[in-house]
Formats: C-alpha cells, sequence, structure tokens
C-alpha cells in the first residue's frame, strides 16, 4: 500500500516503514452521551482484525488490557499507541485504526489493522498545506491556533500531530469543556501535500 491512498482514509502516517495511527472511532446508542475521556468504562471484548505478519497475541499483550477490566477513553488511546510501537520495533508498516462501540458504562474495542511487507518502505516527507478546524464553538478557532505548532507550509509528522492533539486535548481541560477530537488528513491533489482538519464534538460537563 503506498502512503497516499493510506492517508486519505487516515490521520497520522508519514511512511510506510512505521505504524499510522489511524484514530479512534467511537459508536453509541442514538442520544447517547459519549463519556469524558476520563471516565472509567467496563471493557467487555477486545479484537483485532488484519493482522498477519504480527501475532495476535503480541498484539493483545502490546494493547495491554483484557476484557473485565476497568479502562478510560485515554488508557485506550495509549493502548493503541503501544500496538503501534510494538509494529514500528517489528519493522512492519501499517495503518492502526480503533474502533470503540459504548453502551452505558461499558466499552468493546476492535483493532482494525492494514500490514504492510516487513522494511519495504521509505519515508516520505510530508508538507501540510492547510489546518482547519470543525465543530469548535466553546473554544475559538484563535486559541486552537495558538495552541497548536502544525502550520500551513511547514512538515507533518505522526510526532506533530499527536503533539497538537495533546495540545488541543489540554486546552479544552483548562476550558473546563470535554469532548472528542479527531484529525482527519487528505490529499487532494494526490501528492505529498497534505490538509488536515480537526474535527470536534464539544460536550460540557453535564453532558451536552
Amino acid at each position: 500500500m503506498s502512503l497516499r491512498p493510506l492517508l486519505a482514509r487516515s490521520f497520522l502516517g508519514v511512511s510506510l516503514a512505521v505504524a499510522s495511527v489511524t484514530g479512534i472511532t467511537i459508536t453509541a446508542p442514538a442520544h447517547a452521551a459519549i463519556p469524558a475521556t476520563s471516565v472509567p468504562l467496563k471493557l467487555m471484548k477486545v479484537a483485532v482484525q488484519g493482522n498477519s505478519h504480527v501475532p495476535t497475541a503480541d498484539i493483545l499483550q502490546a494493547f495491554g488490557y483484557h476484557a473485565g477490566d476497568m479502562v478510560t477513553r485515554d488508557d485506550l488511546a495509549v493502548a493503541q499507541k503501544r500496538v503501534g510501537d510494538l509494529y514500528s520495533a517489528r519493522k512492519v508498516g501499517v495503518s492502526l485504526g480503533e474502533q470503540m462501540r459504548i453502551s452505558g458504562k461499558a466499552v468493546s474495542v476492535k483493532l482494525v489493522i492494514e500490514e504492510q511487507a516487513p522494511g519495504a518502505a521509505t519515508p516520505v516527507s510530508l508538507v501540510l498545506d492547510k489546518v482547519e478546524f470543525e465543530g469548535n464553538k466553546k473554544v475559538s478557532t484563535a486559541e486552537l491556533e495558538a495552541a497548536t505548532k502544525l502550520r500551513a507550509g511547514g512538515p507533518v509528522s505522526n510526532e506533530l500531530l499527536s503533539a497538537d492533539q495533546q495540545a488541543i486535548q489540554a486546552l479544552y481541560k483548562s476550558k473546563n469543556v470535554s469532548g472528542s477530537i479527531q484529525p482527519q488528513a487528505t490529499y487532494p491533489n494526490h501528492d505529498q501535500h497534505v490538509v488536515l482538519v480537526w474535527s470536534i464534538h464539544e460536550q460540557d460537563k453535564s453532558g451536552n
């Protein structure tokens, strides 16, 4: 799989030689509020789909949580990163996504994996053409821009995206506003130029 189609579907890829963490997809019953990232949930199931180069047992060991454990969404995001680190250590390129199904105080997780052959990649330099924020109403775009470092014309990488995501989360926490933050990267011109959109779903402490 080439880099450009990978980023068209995902968020944090910079080369086929490393793990590309594609973010977290959350589903919940209609009209149900998505709990804040720090709310404990009972883990009902962890499933792994699409792996062949790295055994499921190794992936689950790196993930670190099992059915019956109490976890937060923050915990699960860190666990997903550990699986990405495992793939990087094995030098297997991967597009790694995490699907959460939340029902009440319970959560089920599926790790969706697209692997590439070990050692088959050459890093590709990416340039950020545009950064946009969508869905932010309680925190201004100016505040988000001041808190983040990715800028049009500059490079984009897993590390920079992760740092900006953490900065956005910290800003929202300081404003006493919770919600979900999902970065989406695309190639409008089908080259090394990337457009990044931060998709934000806000909630206040009452769940509104």
